[in-house]
């Protein structure tokens, strides 16, 4: 294992009061009555803002009792195993990784006693594809180019890989494009197989043109010479289609597939009924809506128990612990990928000014610790 993972020995808090009073209940409030808390939720949000928050607190605080109950033997999500190195590669939607950051959250509520190693790999701008729009600023990385030092140094035994929206460089459909990314996506999961690590296949999330128009950002037709991530074929969600069910029908050597796409065009599509003037993020990257709808899925699709009342992370009641905690969780997230992101390199031009892969390490431990606690705090009243 690499030296800098090995000394990831920071201790949690130790277990609170509600672990033992969860003890006694658990078996007493059925699966049915949480499900139904989080419909009523999802579906019949009040308009009086202390009733919608209450219903957040009560799912929130059945979530951590009744989460910190569950034993080591019977409560695993598929593949998410503790003392694990579980890295995470694509582009500048991981790179953000507020889903990684959330994935993180729910661990930690979850598997209180339980260490977690969340490697954010992702790179702004990266194709596996190896292909570059003429407008983009400079030559798009390719994770060719570095995939090789990633797995040597991260020691990966479960890998999530995320692209695509890059890789058609937002021109229209083309046979040429589409073989550049099922042989750039082929290489790579060949590449990842090669370390023995367990791969999780992700489709992209989905272009949003809407949004585009919203903000008022350039879409073109089809017969333009040239297009770009800033004047996007108007159509470009096809291609991301087109890409998801290439993944979702071929066979490829991975251990599972998990379609995000579906579920986030659905849940912009629900807004959408309410609200026509919602906005997905900048139409390419996610907002943080987006983000959770993003962690969920990956959750309900390794089977991670408790998922089903999972409270929304990108709209809490200001009180709630993992409310409180999320800033931290957030900040300790970024900086401890930036200093991975450096630490193995890449080809943009611009490079962030980080503390060593070491440093980051140790500063990440102590930060999880405070986070630990503030998520183990009780709920405000």
């Amino acid at each position: 294992m690499n030296p800098i993972l090995s000394s990831w020995n920071a201790e949690p808090p130790p277990g609170n009061s509600a672990r033992i009073i969860s003890s006694i209940y658990t078996k007493q409030l059925t699966s049915d009555t949480l499900a139904f808390m989080t419909r009523s939720l999802r579906h019949n949000p009040s308009r009086h803002p202390n009733v919608k928050n209450t219903l957040v607190a009560l799912a929130i605080f059945f979530t951590f009792i009744f989460g910190n109950a569950a034993s080591a033997a019977d409560d695993n999500p598929d593949f998410l195993k503790p003392d694990t190195n579980i890295v995470f590669l694509g582009d500048s939607i991981t790179q953000g990784g507020t889903y990684i950051a959330y994935i993180n959250a729910y661990l930690w509520s979850r598997y209180p006693d339980r260490q977690y190693n969340l490697i954010n790999l992702g790179l702004g701008s990266e194709t596996a594809s190896g292909l570059s729009e003429p407008d983009h600023p400079f030559p798009r990385p390719c994770i060719h180019t570095r995939i090789d030092r990633a797995l040597a140094e991260s020691n990966p035994d479960l890998t999530f890989i995320c692209y695509g929206m890059n890789d058609g460089i937002y021109y229209p459909p083309s046979e040429d494009r589409m073989l550049a990314y099922k042989e750039g996506m082929t290489r790579l999961i060949e590449k990842v197989r090669a370390t023995d690590s367990t791969i999780i296949l992700l489709t992209p999330p989905p272009f949003d043109a809407e949004t585009r128009r919203l903000k008022g950002r350039p879409l073109l037709g089809l017969g333009m010479v040239e297009y770009s991530y800033k004047a996007a074929y108007q159509d470009y969600d096809h291609v991301l289609k087109n890409y998801s069910d290439w993944i979702l029908q071929e066979e490829l050597d991975i251990d599972r597939v998990i379609d995000i796409h579906t579920p986030l065009e659905n849940d912009i599509a629900e807004h959408r009924l309410s609200n026509p003037a919602y906005e997905y993020g900048d139409g390419i990257h996610p907002n943080e809506r987006g983000h959770f709808v993003f962690a969920r899925t990956i959750l309900e699709g390794l089977n991670a128990p408790g998922v089903e009342i999972l409270p929304n992370y990108s709209d809490l009641p200001a009180d709630s612990p993992i409310s409180k905690a999320m800033p931290l969780i957030l900040k300790r997230h970024n900086s401890y990928s930036a200093a991975w992101r450096e630490h193995v390199g890449h080809s943009k031009p611009n490079k962030e000014s980080v503390p060593s892969l070491k440093e980051a390490t140790r500063q990440a431990q102590t930060s999880e610790v405070e986070i630990r606690r503030a998520i183990s705090s009780p709920i405000a009243n």
